[in-house]
């Protein structure tokens, strides 16, 4: 299965020298989960927009990865619980292990995944210039969002990395 991870040019660099480091959160207040990388079929390009940068540049990091080897968002788990607003304390009480039953419908429901980094095979980095990509993505990351505007997603991550610029998804 292919996935997409979006993520700044520095954080990028890094990847490529050190493979995927995890527990870290370069975009949000709420912190990965340790042991876990999260990755994307449709929100990637968003979630390289929100990664800390001096620049307007970011990176969509193809991978692949075998489905058995994939662990549910754990935004669709709390969704699941039927707790969309959550903090660092309510996530530290959840194991993937646990919950790995849902990954097919975190996948099929928010189009996002989660996995370990030894699992993950890179496939290739797109850089891209994210300044016009507020014209193109501006997503809430729910399973509404997903049901209805999934498939616009899922096209625009596959877009950008085939090297073209955000604003001429719409042209």
């Amino acid at each position: 299965m292919y996935l997409y991870h979006g993520t700044s040019v520095e954080a990028a660099e890094q990847i490529k020298l050190h493979g995927f480091s995890t527990g870290v959160s370069n975009n949000w207040k709420v912190k990965s989960k340790p042991g876990f990388v999260y990755l994307s079929l449709a929100y990637a390009p968003f979630f390289a927009e929100a990664a800390k940068s001096k620049s307007h540049n970011r990176v969509l990091i193809k991978v692949s990865i075998p489905e058995s080897k994939l662990y549910p968002d754990d935004d669709f788990i709390m969704f699941y619980l039927n707790k969309p607003v959550y903090t660092n304390k309510d996530l530290a009480k959840i194991n993937l292990e646990d919950y790995k039953f849902l990954t097919k419908q975190s996948l099929d429901h928010l189009g996002n995944a989660s996995a370990k980094p030894q699992d993950i095979k890179i496939i290739g980095f797109r850089e891209f210039n994210s300044s016009k990509l507020w014209q193109v993505c501006d997503p809430s990351i729910t399973p509404l969002n997903y049901r209805f505007m999934g498939g616009y997603y899922k096209g625009l991550s596959n877009w950008i990395y085939s090297g073209k610029t955000p604003e001429s998804y719409i042209e």
